[in-house]
């Protein structure tokens, strides 16, 4: 089992990344915390909390559940189906 996280990157470009922990070794607050908070300012000046994790920065970081390890979503798409799956 994984926690499963979508991220988005810092830049112009909104990239998403998938970011996943092992469930063995993480409960899901554990795994949270390990994107660190900091504080930034646009090129307007405007205040905003990003997130870092691993040396990369984030605008914004959002739990998508836990997968087992064989059924990982891995677009958009996939994601959906899954928790359409997991409602029924």
């Amino acid at each position: 089992m994984r926690h499963v996280f979508k991220a988005t990157k810092m830049g112009w470009g909104k990239e998403k990344e998938g970011i996943y922990f092992d469930a063995k070794y993480y409960t899901k607050e554990e795994a949270m915390a390990e994107f660190k908070p900091f504080q930034g300012t646009t090129q307007k000046g405007y205040p905003y909390t990003g997130y870092e994790y691993d040396g990369q920065k984030y605008h914004d970081v959002a739990y998508v559940g836990e997968f087992e390890d064989n059924n990982m979503p891995h677009s958009d798409i996939e994601l959906m189906d899954a928790l359409i799956k997991s409602k029924k």
